[in-house]
């Protein structure tokens, strides 16, 4: 079964949606990333690139996306040094160490 395909909304590249980091609108219109994947309603999802996330930042990508007014939480405001990219960069590393223990056994 292939997994779910999602495109980013900062380079417009399809990955499989486990690869990409989702956003979500609340309530008051801000955007915020969903770590775990699980918050209800609309999601948007982007590269663990940090060019990635700061062109979806920009540029009304979100507005579209979300087919609302939205503004980029306080994570997302700062760009590729924003803190939501500190938890990608994390992600990333356990995912090779996942990766490299599962081909060494």
């Amino acid at each position: 079964m292939t997994p779910p395909i999602r495109t980013c909304l900062g380079c417009r590249a399809r990955r499989p949606k486990t690869a990409m980091l989702r956003l979500v609108r609340g309530a008051g219109g801000v955007v915020v990333v969903d770590r775990r994947r699980t918050a209800g309603g609309r999601g948007a999802y982007v590269c663990e690139d940090p060019g990635c996330l700061e062109r979806a930042v920009r540029g009304g990508r979100l507005a579209h996306a979300f087919r609302a007014p939205s503004d980029p939480g306080p994570e997302l405001r700062g760009g590729a040094g924003a803190p939501a990219t500190e938890p990608v960069e994390r992600r990333r590393r356990e995912r090779r160490a996942r990766t490299a223990a599962g081909a060494s056994a």
